[in-house]
């Protein structure tokens, strides 16, 4: 849902896609018209600032990780996204998503080849 109350799919409108100019895959494109359903994976793309490591994203408020290791042993990665934590209910940020996507695209030939014609 967009802030004008449209939906991400209305904003792209029929077969206006290639008019936009976003660096994203074709899979994560199809994640925000709403013809694909992904899981998050908030470890997916790790946010690293002078304050350390952004746990788990860094969209949510939950604190920093000083070290790569702490990051990894102290963030419940399976806490997050939707239906896990309220705060991830509306969420379809680049962040958690695009890793699925990229992850769904690698793991298909089809996928694959249909990035790579995209690009």
């Amino acid at each position: 849902m967009r802030s004008d109350g449209g939906t991400v799919a209305e904003a792209f409108g029929e077969g206006r896609r290639k008019k936009w100019r976003l660096n994203h895959s074709p899979l994560f494109l199809d994640f925000l018209e709403g013809k694909r359903d992904f899981e998050c994976t908030p470890w997916g793309i790790p946010s690293y600032s002078l304050l350390g490591w952004q746990q788990p994203c860094y969209l949510l408020a939950d604190g920093y990780a000083k070290s790569w290791q702490e990051l990894l042993d102290t963030t419940d990665w399976d806490a997050f996204g939707r239906g896990k934590d309220p705060r991830c209910a509306n969420c379809m940020a680049h962040c958690g998503y695009e890793p699925s996507a990229v992850l769904a695209t690698m793991g298909s030939l089809r996928e694959s080849i249909r990035a790579a014609v995209a690009s």
